[in-house]
């Protein structure tokens, strides 16, 4: 699902970000919000290759993507959607491009829809968009202000459940930046608990948080935990809307997914 969703957020949905860098071109998955982040690369190659050998120049690796968070999303509890083909791949791929493309951690709500506005995603958007973090793991390093040093005060944040904070200090140590932790308290299994776990004060991140600071964010948690099936629905909703960022560059359809050259013309 990441990675479906870093690649439309930067150049639209065209696989770019599944291009390997060359000696003229460090590419998306080289940038610092992507590289050490994003996983499932060799899988994505395993599926084009076995595509290839079965219907060549039929499937993008940009529709492989967007099969792959869909059914990605279903095995792990989550409802189905359908899935529109015939997104076309691009050869641009650039790290630079990266940053101020995809939300960041420490973004607040105004930044998160300014963020998701760029690519035509309202504001409900972002936030249903935001439940993907029911499933996926972050970096220890990336809530230690939160942890730590909330606002440079060498303090927890306030507003984090003492419990849940002290469950943090014990998994993630101040000495383990690069541990992981659960994005949600029901990891492995897609579900509204993300939204419950905002409304309790166990949000990980600062951008999880940040959804709260806003009625529409709060009306919409409360929905969530309220009715689960809603935000299962929804969710394929947005999805399906993400998913049709018109590509920036359309280039064709890779032979491989890691690589511009060979294309079917």
């Amino acid at each position: 699902m990441r990675l479906h969703f870093h690649d439309c957020f930067v150049r639209g949905c065209d696989g770019s970000v599944l291009l390997n860098s060359t000696d003229s071109m460090l590419t998306e998955k080289e940038a610092l919000l992507n590289k050490g982040s994003l996983r499932g690369f060799e899988q994505i190659d395993e599926i084009k290759m076995e595509l290839e050998c079965a219907c060549p120049g039929v499937v993008s690796c940009a529709d492989i993507l967007a099969l792959v968070a869909r059914d990605a999303t279903v095995k792990l509890g989550g409802w189905s959607w359908p899935v529109f083909l015939g997104r076309v791949d691009g050869a641009g791929s650039f790290a630079d491009e990266v940053n101020g493309s995809l939300p960041e951690r420490r973004d607040n709500f105004t930044k998160l829809v300014e963020i998701f506005a760029k690519v035509g995603l309202d504001a409900q958007d972002m936030i249903i968009l935001s439940g993907g973090h029911s499933i996926g793991q972050a970096h220890c390093g990336a809530f230690f202000e939160r942890l730590y040093n909330f606002e440079g005060q060498n303090v927890t944040d306030p507003s984090m459940d003492p419990e849940f904070a002290a469950m943090l200090k014990a998994q993630c140590p101040e000495t383990n930046p690069l541990g992981f932790m659960a994005l949600d308290t029901t990891n492995g299994t897609f579900d509204s608990t993300y939204y419950w776990d905002l409304l309790t004060n166990r949000g990980l991140l600062e951008s999880d948080v940040a959804l709260l600071s806003d009625p529409l964010g709060v009306a919409y948690a409360i929905k969530a935990v309220l009715d689960p099936y809603s935000f299962l629905f929804e969710f394929g909703l947005a999805m399906i809307k993400m998913g049709n960022i018109p590509t920036a560059d359309p280039y064709g359809w890779r032979k491989h997914c890691a690589f511009t050259e060979p294309k079917y013309e």
